[in-house]
């Protein structure tokens, strides 16, 4: 799954958006949403995970909360997208359907709350 920060040049941004991925990266990052909504883990560097290309040094940190506070910009290319229990859910729930056999084409934003949205599409585009 590749992660890249698009700063401008659609309406849409600014943007990081979730692309080229397959069924088991899918299950990866929703797997990822639920241990944060079910407390398991604090806060996880997406950018770490050995299933993530972060392209042009894009790093992402999610961390739990007590408000859905979405994606900021803590630095130049690094940001941190924070929410409650309930928006972990919520992300979890957008993500179910990227994880069937039959894998969704479109693409679904994550989360639109914070100063930059997160996207996830399995071809790139929206």
């Amino acid at each position: 799954m590749k992660m890249e920060y698009l700063a401008d040049g659609h309406s849409n941004c600014p943007l990081i958006r979730l692309y080229d991925f397959d069924l088991a990266d899918a299950k990866r990052l929703r797997e990822a949403f639920r241990c944060l909504a079910a407390g398991s883990r604090e806060s996880l560097p997406l950018h770490q995970e050995w299933w993530i290309e972060p392209l042009e040094d894009c790093a992402l940190d999610l961390r739990r909360g007590t408000r859905d506070l979405g994606v900021v910009e803590r630095a130049p290319s690094r940001f941190e997208c924070v929410a409650t229990d309930k928006g972990w859910t919520r992300m979890s729930s957008l993500t179910d359907p990227f994880c069937q056999p039959v894998m969704k084409e479109s693409c679904t934003w994550l989360n639109r709350a914070g100063e930059v949205s997160l996207l996830l599409t399995p071809s790139g585009g929206w």
